[in-house]
């Protein structure tokens, strides 16, 4: 188990670390895109299974997350790209990765029945609703849109600790092997510290996104997926540093949690 420590980074580092990301999906467009392609198939098919369906797709997500930014370091190294990469979070910490991946799950029940409990709106509902807001009657719209403010913002606010907690943690269980609990606590602990590059990092991915959704055929989801995962591995790179033994006098502060 590796020693780290955690540095804080400017507001800036958020659009240094999409700039990154883009740099590196853009050395293997059509690697990175195949990957993608494959993975929305693969969680297409798996949402599918009745009952189940959803919740393997949420406990499987630490996984994907774990290949993307395996690839994403062999890309810096100057290694190929394929799709054996999707399978390193099977092959390094395994077992970290499940767990993980049950507390994303359970974690996320867990807030959309409070936020039902608290609000009366149905969360997931809201969601589904708003991705295609075409379909829906004028009744429909009128009830999402009353509804969505005090939804949205109560399970924004329950949401984002679980977020957090869970965006660095498989990089943490693979790169480094932490034990699940210590690299959720570590991932939970560099959002707070860096939460103004964490800030500038998530509205500017929302712009993106936003306007990756508007691509037919879900063509714009291809690129955004990777690049969400690319800039994430940029992030992780540039908080998680080595602990050196005699260091040189620091130019950038930094906090261990």
């Amino acid at each position: 188990m590796s020693e780290l420590t955690v540095t804080r980074m400017p507001a800036a580092a958020g659009v240094a670390w999409i700039r990154a990301g883009w740099s590196l999906f853009v050395q293997a467009p059509i690697q990175w895109t195949g990957m993608t392609a494959l993975v929305f198939l693969t969680l297409m098919a798996l949402s599918l299974i009745p009952l189940i369906g959803a919740t393997f797709v949420q406990v499987l997500s630490p996984f994907i997350v774990a290949g993307y930014l395996a690839a994403s370091r062999a890309g810096s190294a100057g290694q190929t790209i394929n799709f054996l990469f999707l399978a390193a979070g099977w092959r390094e910490g395994r077992e970290s990765m499940l767990v993980i991946g049950i507390v994303y799950m359970l974690g996320t029940v867990l807030t959309f029945t409070l936020v039902g409990f608290l609000t009366g709106g149905d969360l997931a509902t809201l969601l589904r609703e708003s991705q295609n807001p075409g379909a829906l009657t004028p009744e429909q719209a009128e009830r999402l849109m009353a509804g969505a403010l005090p939804t949205l913002a109560l399970g924004t606010l329950l949401f984002a600790p679980l977020l957090m907690a869970t965006w660095f943690s498989p990089g943490l269980a693979m790169f480094e092997r932490f034990p699940p609990a210590r690299a959720m606590w570590w991932s939970l602990w560099a959002c707070l510290v860096n939460w103004r590059p964490v800030l500038t990092y998530s509205l500017l991915l929302g712009v993106i996104g936003l306007g990756a959704v508007l691509i037919p055929f879900g063509l714009g989801l291809l690129v955004f997926l990777p690049l969400t995962l690319t800039a994430t591995y940029a992030a992780y790179r540039d908080i998680f540093q080595p602990v050196v033994a005699d260091p040189l006098p620091a130019r950038i502060e930094e906090a261990t949690p």
